[in-house]
């Protein structure tokens, strides 16, 4: 299996089966406050760098929400056939603070479970807006979903996740300060991949065998 194919293989996974798990704020850096149009999409998965706005897919709407694959080392054992990748997924996200648009309202319903239903604001209080520093929240939300699913897998399309060698995770860091790109927010996570790998035989040998 090639490194190109071992990539594609886990941005797939990634893309089917975390990603549609979770919604994320779709950002709009014109309109961030009260003008904002509250609207979430599933992050997209990229592989190896996440894309400028000019070059992405005609299906994905904006280079964040997203997670990244990136491949940071690999090693090759050919006496016991084994290929070991080092992977690290470049999580991203967007928010500004709370906006009117995005909170659950409840309403009674007799038809619903424990009587009451829940349906996002409307309207003039839909149009509010509180500026805040809780974007974090949904980076590590994002974050504990990999995780969970990483955790709960045992392989990924003929890759083996090395549960021994563990999962490491955490925010980006710069001069160890948390970076701040407010109203981006942005942790990785790195763990371990293991493939079978066919050792091609010399021909100057094939004739011999």
């Amino acid at each position: 299996m090639t490194l190109v194919q071992s990539i594609d293989k886990v941005v797939k996974w990634l893309s089917e089966k975390v990603c549609s798990q979770i919604t994320l704020k779709l950002p709009d850096d014109d309109r961030n406050d009260a003008n904002y149009d509250v609207k979430f999409v599933n992050p997209a998965a990229f592989p190896l760098y996440v894309p400028g706005k000019d070059r992405l897919p005609p299906s994905v709407p904006a280079p964040i929400p997203s997670v990244c694959v990136q491949l940071m080392e690999g090693s090759d054992d050919l006496l016991k056939s084994k290929r070991q990748l080092q992977l690290r997924l470049c999580l991203s996200c967007w928010n500004t603070g709370e906006h009117g648009g995005e909170i659950f309202q409840p309403h009674k319903s007799p038809a619903a479970i424990g009587g009451v239903s829940y349906y996002f604001t409307t309207g003039e209080a839909a149009k509010t807006y509180t500026r805040n520093m809780e974007g974090w929240r949904d980076s590590f939300n994002f974050a504990d979903l990999v995780l969970r699913e990483l955790e709960n897998t045992e392989y990924i399309d003929g890759h083996r996740i090395v549960k021994e060698a563990g999962i490491k995770f955490g925010p980006f860091t710069e001069e160890g300060n948390i970076w701040d790109y407010y109203p981006y927010w942005h942790n990785w996570i790195s763990f371990t991949l293991e493939a079978g790998v066919v050792v091609r035989t010399p021909d100057k040998y094939t004739n011999l065998l």
